[in-house]
């Protein structure tokens, strides 16, 4: 039985038992600690369900999103699956306990592929705000704090999917620790990463892989309707240790910005023999009411041994968006991220059209890797009727150039379009 259907049976029975037996739950359904209660509230804030203490002491709230995505390619040379997917089913619960302490825990029950389980660990940590003091301490699975666009929700994303540099050079979400620290017009964070969930393996005497990671932004423009957002970042890497890599390998691949055809195009193929490697980033942000435009630049410096050549890749992006009902974003200093459009200011909703141009070059003749570099438009229409709902659709063209091939298993150059579409719920 795969494990989504052992979770919906469990929901089941969990069910059934509360509806036929509540009198006996009911004798046993005390909770340990003794007989302190706290009154809360129930309000409905920015399309979440919000439970809050009248002294602020305590926030529970749920943070919920489905994405239904559809997707047609054309002009293809490799036979492409035009389909639709579940891109993300989330469900997260939030709390704020005794003002200081913050806990998250959310996971996603999205469309795998058949080798893999239904269930997908996303956010799980501990925070801690120090009173008085802009600095807080976290620690548990978390995204790595490196990439503005990395770093932003999924439920925000300008496109239905992030560049392609940023999907192979940001890694996303790891176990581990990081501290920040803020004020009105800054922010800096640093972190110690470890492993992805689910590739934690039996190593022997082998060391787990390890990141350190340093993030700093500057927002010398700071207020509600006009941003300026300047940041940098830097991480220094050793090779993961994973059953699907020998030791101190790597590989570094990315998708065409799309999702329902799930293969990469750009892929390096193993990289042995690695001693570290550095990646870097650069970030520029800046709302000007309706006007949205930012942009990275990064890429990764791989150190092997033997005398081998260092490898260099490298990549960025442009996005540009305008609302034309009049909307701004908002934007949070503390974070150095940019927050969700505002509530739409009419009846008929908000309408937001964008562009984003991007490359990522995978390619390294001199160090003798070639993973394919892309050139690619994208194109955007979204439609939010409400703060909860959004509708969004894609065009884009790619250019990829002769060694975008998945290892060898796809043909080169396949230079092509595609449509794609997304209804997203968060709630």
């Amino acid at each position: 039985m795969k494990v989504g259907h052992k979770l919906l049976l469990v929901v089941l029975i969990s069910l059934f038992s509360i509806l036929n037996f509540s009198e006996l739950i009911a004798q046993d359904s005390k909770v340990p600690g003794g007989e302190e209660k706290i009154a809360m509230s129930v309000d409905h804030r920015n399309g979440k369900l919000v439970f809050e203490s009248k002294d602020g002491d305590f926030r529970y709230w749920f943070d919920s999103r489905v994405q239904f995505d559809g997707a047609w390619y054309f002009e293809n040379k490799n036979a492409m699956s035009n389909g639709v997917t579940f891109r993300r089913l989330t469900f997260a619960l939030k709390a704020l306990m005794w003002k200081q302490w913050e806990a998250e825990i959310d996971l996603d029950f999205a469309e795998q592929v058949d080798t893999k389980s239904q269930i997908d660990l996303r956010d799980a940590f501990v925070k801690y705000t120090f009173p008085n003091f802009n600095f807080t301490i976290q620690a548990g699975h978390f995204k790595e704090p490196f990439g503005m666009e990395r770093l932003g929700s999924s439920r925000l994303l300008t496109f239905l999917e992030r560049s392609a540099i940023t999907n192979a050079i940001a890694l996303g979400r790891r176990v581990g620790i990081s501290a920040r620290y803020w004020t009105d017009y800054m922010q800096i964070t640093g972190a110690i990463m470890g492993h992805e969930t689910g590739t934690r393996i039996d190593k022997g005497q082998r060391d787990e892989g390890y990141s350190t990671n340093l993030r700093a932004s500057f927002a010398p423009i700071n207020k509600h309707g006009e941003n300026l957002h300047i940041g940098l970042a830097g991480s220094y890497k050793i090779p993961d240790a994973t059953s699907e890599l020998k030791p101190n390998t790597i590989e570094i691949s990315a998708r065409t910005e799309t999702y329902v055809f799930n293969p990469k195009f750009l892929h390096t193929g193993d990289i042995a023999d690695v001693n570290y490697y550095l990646r870097y980033g650069a970030e520029l942000m800046y709302i000007n009411g309706p006007f949205y435009i930012q942009s990275e630049f990064m890429g990764a410096n791989i150190h092997r041994w033997y005398n081998k050549p260092t490898v260099d890749l490298k990549g960025g992006y442009l996005t540009v968006s305008y609302m034309l009902t009049g909307e701004t974003r908002y934007y949070y200093v503390d974070e150095g991220e940019t927050g969700p459009i505002e509530t739409p200011k009419n009846s008929i909703g908000a309408i937001e059209i964008a562009a984003r141009y991007s490359i990522n070059d995978l390619n390294d003749f001199d160090a003798g890797v070639r993973g394919g570099k892309s050139n690619q438009l994208m194109l955007g229409l979204n439609y939010y009727p409400n703060s909860s709902i959004k509708l969004q659709f894609n065009y884009s063209i790619v250019d990829l150039d002769d060694y975008a091939t998945r290892k060898g298993n796809l043909r080169g150059n396949d230079d092509h379009s595609f449509v794609q579409m997304r209804i997203q719920a968060s709630f």
